[in-house]
């Protein structure tokens, strides 16, 4: 049994090369359209391809948990400059069944004339396999890692488009506020302010709600928060666009913004503080 071990590793590490070209019948369209965008060339995926047949047969015939860790470094690398070469893992994890197939195809003679042992048989299923589930397992991970940081890159991009805080002067900024502040968003606009007025020096913010459509106790009391927490780092607050109905609201509502600077529009704020030009 060892010596037909031998035999296929041997020979499968021979064939590499022509067993990794065999891949190809195997590739879908949107695979092949995806690597023909892509900044990798045939020959280096031809290169990848031939690489793991050699890892299949290894595993037949060296120390095999030797052979799997060579495997996971080997995967981790390749996986990697596939993603920065924007080949989708997702459509090359599709692609590792075309290996156990080939694998046999190429051997298809010699099981049809029971060349190999019953057990032979088994026992190279027993060492490929896990091998290649190792493969898909480790290219999942880094599929997973990299979804997850492009989702959290879109979110942080959708976080500063919702709390827009514009420099308009030197240490001057405005943040329009545009649509419903909940809890969350008021939450957000908190942070973002007191991060972007760090990150510009601000000694003003100019915060437009004139694009909020209804201002209730919640909404007020955030936005008092808001206020209070900019001023607590050197940061003076000027609320503009405050509506004449909604004036209204607040006052009826007992919120006491008896201590907030409030002006009709931004041109008023500007034109205080010595921008009256803009």
């Amino acid at each position: 049994m060892k010596e037909e071990l031998n035999y296929i590793g041997n020979k499968i590490i021979e064939d590499s090369k022509t067993l990794a070209e065999q891949v190809e019948n195997f590739e879908k369209d949107e695979y092949v359209l995806s690597l023909a965008n892509s900044s990798l060339s045939r020959e280096e995926v031809l290169a990848w391809r031939a690489q793991m047949f050699i890892f299949m047969g290894e595993a037949l015939i060296e120390d095999y948990e030797s052979v799997k860790n060579r495997v996971i470094a080997w995967t981790k690398e390749v996986g990697e400059k596939a993603i920065e070469s924007d080949v989708p893992l997702n459509e090359t994890i599709a692609l590792m069944g075309a290996y156990r197939n080939i694998l046999w195809q190429t051997f298809d003679r010699e099981l049809q004339e029971n060349r190999f042992a019953a057990i032979t048989v088994l026992d190279v299923n027993k060492l490929v396999n896990p091998l290649l589930d190792e493969v898909i397992f480790q290219f999942s991970q880094l599929y997973i890692r990299y979804n997850n940081r492009k989702y959290q890159k879109a979110q942080d991009k959708l976080t500063e488009l919702s709390v827009p805080v514009v420099p308009v002067a030197e240490r001057v900024a405005v943040l329009p506020v545009v649509g419903e502040v909940d809890e969350d968003r008021a939450q957000l606009i908190m942070e973002m302010s007191l991060q972007k007025s760090s990150h510009y020096q601000l000694e003003y913010l100019l915060i437009d709600i004139s694009g909020v459509p209804k201002i209730d106790v919640r909404v007020a009391h955030n936005l008092l928060q808001i206020v209070q927490s900019l001023e607590l780092v050197g940061v003076q607050t000027i609320l503009t666009g405050l509506r004449p109905e909604i004036a209204r609201s607040v006052v009826a509502m007992g919120v006491n913004f008896s201590k907030v600077k409030t002006r009709a529009n931004l041109k008023q704020s500007l034109s205080e503080i010595g921008i009256g030009g803009l």
